[in-house]
């Protein structure tokens, strides 16, 4: 049986939500027994899927369908943009 892993999905534009959940993903490192997943999603943009790329070639990876599947836990972070999510 897998190790259980936390996911730690995030969506960061400028860097300062990425770098929180990097912290959060070092404090459940931390817990003995448990692992972190960190993951991102793509980035919102006026690109249609057609265009863009679906996986990058570097960078963060992307959150798939089995990293919610078999998590044992999840923790979300998003920016705020005029206060909302």
């Amino acid at each position: 049986m897998a190790e259980p892993y936390v996911l730690v999905l995030y969506y960061s534009r400028h860097g300062a939500t990425a770098a929180m959940a990097q912290q959060v993903a070092r404090g459940i490192e931390q817990q003995p027994g448990l692992a972190a997943r960190l993951r991102t999603v793509p980035p919102v943009s006026a690109d249609c899927e057609q265009s863009a790329d679906e996986i990058p070639a570097d960078g963060p990876l992307y959150c798939e369908l089995d990293d919610l599947r078999n998590c044992a836990g999840l923790v979300m972070g998003s920016p705020t943009r005029f206060g909302n999510m």
